[in-house]
């Protein structure tokens, strides 16, 4: 395999649980022609500390501004040819990388890839069951529309993530362009789901937020405040039915009701928010 320089980029904000695992499965990867690039959000924890206790980490920072922006700086930094865009609380399979690569070194018409599966790791907690053990498998795949691996040319040329999208400002090249990754095989990755009702709670907030720009129907002047207003109503009746759908084993139908409430409540909240209010949620 051609032996490409590829910069691993990551955004930070209050890591300091996960990103020492990142850097150490990072290690220990298959493929070793790389650079990491860090660009911390505004962390108020000790997630810089940790940062630069690793050698040969680059570590920029600022104030909070976003996933976005944090991408599109480590990309403006990054001296790679190809980008990779992951998460602090991600760890990885040993072949993770020459994988997620292997497609665009073999076409050049291939300008991005995603992974094929992403498995949560701490479903030993009740709230995290609840988002789900498969974040991502082969089948699903098949329609994320997240790069975890694009040419940096290609990149920069598209003008890189939009940070109106808010949650999803790494599908910014399907909502612009039409444009998705192609999946690369046998690559697998780690990741942590929320583990508390409030995680739960701002992270659905965060995706309500990016909805606005996601889906049509928020954006239709009058239709978008009755979409808002019928969810709103609707919402006691939504936790209730989709408790009673999910057969999770070890969790009562109470704590299903919870996380449905927390979880709904968000997505409305952040939509809110976005729509009324016209705030993007970072």
């Amino acid at each position: 395999m051609e032996n490409m320089f590829i910069s691993i980029i990551i955004p930070t904000y209050n890591e300091e649980k996960y990103i020492g695992k990142c850097f150490e499965s990072l290690k220990k990867q298959s493929y070793e022609n790389f650079e990491i690039v860090i660009v911390d959000d505004g962390s108020t924890d000790k997630t810089k500390e940790i940062v630069q206790k690793y050698k040969k980490i680059k570590l920029f920072g600022g104030k909070h501004k976003g996933t976005a922006f944090s991408r599109n700086l480590g990309a403006g930094k990054a001296k790679g040819e190809i980008l990779i865009f992951i998460d602090a609380d991600m760890t990885f399979d040993k072949y993770y990388l020459e994988n997620l690569i292997k497609p665009i070194l073999k076409n050049e018409k291939i300008i991005g890839t995603t992974h094929e599966n992403e498995i949560a790791t701490n479903t030993n907690n009740i709230w995290s069951r609840l988002w789900g053990e498969i974040r991502v498998d082969k089948e699903g795949a098949k329609s994320v529309k997240i790069f975890r691996a694009i040419r940096k040319n290609k990149f920069l040329e598209m003008g890189g993530f939009d940070s109106k999208y808010g949650y999803a400002d790494d599908q910014t090249f399907w909502y612009k362009y039409g444009v998705k990754p192609v999946v690369a095989e046998n690559t697998i990755c780690y990741h942590n789901n929320p583990e508390t009702l409030e995680e739960t709670f701002k992270q659905a907030k965060w995706i309500g937020a990016s909805w606005k720009e996601r889906f049509v129907i928020f954006k239709m002047f009058g239709i978008k405040y009755f979409a808002l207003i019928l969810f709103g109503l609707f919402l006691p009746v939504l936790v209730f039915l989709k408790s009673l759908k999910t057969r999770i084993s070890g969790v009562s139908f109470r704590n299903k009701i919870r996380f449905f409430w927390f979880k709904f409540r968000g997505y409305f909240e952040g939509i809110e928010k976005a729509v009324v209010r016209r705030e993007v949620w970072k």
